[in-house]
């Protein structure tokens, strides 16, 4: 009776993941198609890509077939499809949630600062934008503060947000160290996202944004009189760094503490990882044309959408070695 009791339960905290989890990926498709129709006809190009092109391109590539567990009381397609979207709407749901918090971070870090040097009065009145992440602000009057002649202090309240990030990295990836969390695949699961949110959100900002006159980097080269280039240069050379150390280290450790043995769930995550870096941040920019070099990067954030998840696909070999010296099986079984 205990067990049937907690496989009741048990399905319904996965429904009550599920259920709000789909709702938001379906809210996302409806924010893809009023921001440009191409773009959710791109994404769900990509879906089929991820989903059935790359996994029959590996097949040619490795010529062996991939295998999963066999259920014990299902069809297999069943179980897996099952399975696929558990784990999607989970995805999905744990990006939603990470994301407005690390948001909240990057504008409070903005406004607190502000407080705290005395150019805000209330540090809690920021614009608050939707739940996607759209139309946020630290509500700070830059304006005001370079025509007081204070650009210094301006440039230092637009870092701030960045410095968040930048810090907020490095904890998490500190935190992907530990062997403790390692040991809690859905610990590991929501500081992974953590990670690749606060991540995209500074590289992004580098990559796409340094050269317009407004936004975090705007206002810091405003504020310091300096050109735009060195910002670009060298945060896009550590933004590629950061990036190398995402798919080269952390992607394989993900597939086998998280989803050791699915190799459905591992697709799933590059593809996620993939779509959230290169098409909901940084591709986007792509619609500025012809804003240079903007929109250039935007179409090298189309382009790589679909590299990435090929060069760090879990068939190909370096990652399968990856993912056997990560393997909980040689380690300390994850809950």
């Amino acid at each position: 009776m205990t067990e049937e009791y907690s496989h009741v339960f048990h399905r319904i905290i996965t429904l009550l993941v599920v259920i709000p989890g789909l709702f938001f990926l379906f809210a996302i498709a409806v924010e893809f198609y009023e921001t440009s129709i191409l773009f959710l006809i791109l994404a769900g190009f990509f879906i089929l890509y991820i989903a059935f092109l790359l996994p029959k391109l590996d097949y040619r590539i490795n010529k062996s077939p991939i295998q999963y567990p066999e259920p014990e009381h299902e069809g297999l397609k069943g179980r897996q499809y099952r399975d696929i979207i558990t784990f999607l709407a989970i995805t999905v749901l744990t990006f939603v949630v990470m994301h407005l918090c690390v948001l909240l971070m990057h504008e409070f870090s903005h406004s607190f600062f502000a407080y705290a040097i005395g150019q805000k009065q209330d540090p809690f009145n920021i614009i608050y934008g939707n739940w996607i992440g759209a139309h946020w602000d630290e509500n700070v009057d830059y304006s005001r503060l370079f025509s007081a002649g204070l650009g210094p202090t301006a440039a230092a309240i637009a870092f701030a947000g960045p410095l968040s990030n930048i810090v907020l990295f490095f904890v998490t990836a500190g935190f992907l160290f530990s062997k403790t969390v390692k040991k809690h695949r859905w610990i590991y699961h929501c500081i992974f996202w953590t990670l690749i949110i606060t991540f995209v959100m500074i590289f992004e900002y580098v990559f796409t944004r340094s050269f317009i006159p407004h936004d975090d980097f705007g206002n810091i080269n405003h504020g310091l009189l300096i050109t735009p280039w060195p910002i670009f240069i060298v945060g896009t050379c550590l933004g590629l760094l950061g990036l190398y150390y995402i798919l080269g280290k952390k992607i394989p450790e993900y597939y086998a503490i998280v989803t050791p043995h699915n190799r459905s769930n591992q697709y799933l995550t590059i593809g996620a990882v993939s779509f959230v870096i290169f098409l909901f941040y940084i591709g986007v920019s792509l619609l500025s044309y012809p804003e240079i070099p903007r929109w250039w990067c935007g179409l090298a954030g189309i382009v790589a959408l679909f590299i990435v998840p090929f060069l760090a696909s879990p068939s190909r070999r370096w990652v399968q070695i990856a993912i056997k010296k990560q393997s909980p099986d040689n380690q300390t079984k994850p809950d």
